[in-house]
């Protein structure tokens, strides 16, 4: 059964933040998960892009835009 106990990792030295685990008698093998920022872009600047590719496929019906799109994916593959 795993378990988890919730640590700040300072160099090599783990520092526990709440109730630390049991000691044991054997050495045990643990996994250690780093939280790492996200380097993707931030959510508004996909939102804006998004909000300017609306409407790109003309606002005609959807099976307008589905007929267009199927006779330029035909138009690509000749």
């Amino acid at each position: 059964m795993l378990h988890s106990y919730e640590a700040q990792l300072q160099g090599n030295q783990v520092i526990w933040l709440g109730v630390p685990p049991p000691p044991q008698a054997q050495p045990r093998r643990v996994v250690v998960v780093v939280d790492e920022p996200e380097n993707g872009p931030p959510a508004t600047i996909v939102m804006n892009i998004l909000q300017r590719a609306r409407g790109s496929l003309g606002h005609g019906s959807r099976d307008a835009v589905l007929a267009a799109l199927e006779q330029s994916r035909q138009e690509w593959e000749r």
